[in-house]
């Protein structure tokens, strides 16, 4: 399992909000966020993250 981290928005809510996800791959991780969150939110997309030390 990796982690993505989904971004997405929630009209008519202005701005974008993050969720990090343990997935095994881009889709999966879209597909969990589109699942949990509301019909009227608009997933924007997923991105590997990455961890800084």
């Amino acid at each position: 399992m990796h982690k993505f981290v989904v971004s997405y928005e929630i009209p008519p809510m202005q701005g974008t909000l993050n969720v990090d996800i343990n997935a095994k791959d881009e889709d999966e991780a879209l597909y969990i966020a589109r699942n949990f969150l509301p019909r009227a939110a608009k997933v924007r997309g997923a991105k590997p993250k990455h961890y800084t030390i």
